[in-house]
């Protein structure tokens, strides 16, 4: 008989790899569309400074969730480190390469991958 808690994990790991799925693509045809060298701040830029971060993170947890495997649980982990870093980083680039404008649109967007949150 399977376990209780696959009832809840199951429609929870579908729901956030949906979700992170559809903000990955979501992100990628608004930045094709819209990029030009310049500093995007709308569209799904609005909510997080780093959404295609977010909608990745939110597939690999869904996915964990799904399967929990030691290979997604590595996966996860793995995942989250690098974005961690990228993160950083690339704030630190887009502070040089846009200066006060970017400083601007971290005080008005102040959350990094999570709205609310982080």
């Amino acid at each position: 008989m399977p376990s209780p808690l696959l009832y809840v994990t199951m429609p929870v790991g579908g729901v956030l790899a949906l979700v992170g799925a559809y903000t990955c693509v979501k992100w990628y045809t608004y930045w094709k569309r819209s990029y030009k060298g310049r500093l995007l701040t709308d569209g799904p830029f609005a909510r997080v400074r780093h959404p295609l971060y977010s909608g990745f993170l939110a597939l690999v947890y869904g996915v964990l969730l799904l399967a929990p495997l030691v290979d997604t649980i590595m996966l996860a982990g793995i995942s989250t480190s690098v974005v961690f870093v990228y993160v950083r980083k690339e704030e630190e680039f887009l502070v040089k390469e846009y200066g006060k404008a970017y400083r601007e649109y971290m005080e008005r967007v102040p959350w990094k991958l999570i709205p609310r949150v982080y």
